[in-house]
């Protein structure tokens, strides 16, 4: 996280302990983790995202999630509970480094993404629900598609946010309305709660059996 944003979250968090109420809630930043390690307080699904998942510095200090993959598919996962008609904003910045050759994330043979962040909506072994924000790279931008792994009746549903390389390997700073996404894709019109119960980020390269590589920051909910 730069140094603007963070007296920025400061301000916010500030401004929340006076009102009595919490504008936002932290997902991660990665500052509380050890440079070279894996994140703390995050599951993995393999030994091998040990090796895939480590958190990064920059020159000025600030901390970040590097993920790197080669030919392979894993991901990570932290558990959290979020009401998203309190909290219906997701925040967080990225940036794609290598994109998987051919990668499209529509098509089970070449189901690999440089960078996703999913809302897990549903965390069950039979059943599991999510909203997968992705950066692509061949899917056009504003693209709804739905994972090709995702049989009935678990569901990913899937928002193409970026696309293709990223000049300069610039940070891309994201704001999502979840809870807006969540009513479009699932038929609604309104609803009193809905509590989500994880974050996975995926960095993958398996199916196109190549290679692929993002880092991700600066992570939260919050109301406005």
């Amino acid at each position: 996280m730069n140094i603007t944003c963070k007296l920025i979250l400061c301000f916010i968090l500030t401004f929340s302990a006076n009102s009595g109420s919490s504008q936002v809630i932290q997902v991660d930043d990665f500052d509380r983790s050890s440079v070279g390690e894996f994140p703390i307080k995050w599951e993995m699904r393999g030994v091998k995202a040990k090796q895939e998942y480590l958190v990064s510095q920059d020159s000025v200090g600030n901390n970040y999630l590097s993920a790197k993959s080669l030919n392979s598919d894993m991901f990570i996962l932290k558990k959290l509970k979020i009401d998203l008609v309190e909290y219906p904003y997701f925040n967080w910045s990225w940036r794609a480094i290598d994109l998987p050759l051919y990668g499209d994330e529509s098509i089970r043979e070449f189901c690999d993404t440089p960078a996703s962040i999913a809302i897990v909506l549903k965390l069950s072994k039979w059943r599991p629900r999510s909203i997968k924000y992705t950066w692509s790279s061949t899917l056009e931008c504003g693209l709804v598609t739905k994972s090709p792994f995702a049989i009935w009746p678990s569901r990913t549903d899937i928002i193409v946010l970026k696309s293709g390389k990223n000049k300069g390997k610039n940070w891309q700073m994201e704001k999502r309305n979840v809870l807006k996404d969540y009513l479009s894709l699932y038929d609604k019109k309104e609803i009193k709660s809905l509590t989500i119960e994880a974050i996975v980020i995926m960095t993958d390269s398996d199916n196109t059996k190549s290679m692929s590589s993002a880092d991700y920051r600066s992570m939260f909910f919050s109301k406005h």
